[in-house]
């Protein structure tokens, strides 16, 4: 990452899903933003959830590495 305090986007998806990554990434010690761009909250009967617009987790690049790494063996649990 070039610019440590630009915020970027680690993970997109179900609004479920966000919350999970979310937490992991709070719990260690990682700043999070959650953008909801989720038209289902306005119309239901139009978007389903996490379709045409998911809700999109965003940190700091200075934990980028962190995060990346965080979400890998959050990913590959199994």
């Amino acid at each position: 990452m070039n610019n440590k305090n630009e915020i970027v986007e680690v993970f997109s998806g179900d609004l479920y899903q966000a919350t999970m990554v979310k937490g992991l990434l709070e719990a260690n010690g990682i700043m999070v933003f959650i953008e909801n761009k989720l038209m289902s909250v306005i119309e239901p009967w139009i978007v389903s959830p996490g379709g045409i617009a998911p809700v999109n987790v965003k940190i700091f690049g200075s934990d980028y590495t962190q995060a990346q790494e965080l979400l890998a063996a959050f990913t590959n649990v199994g």
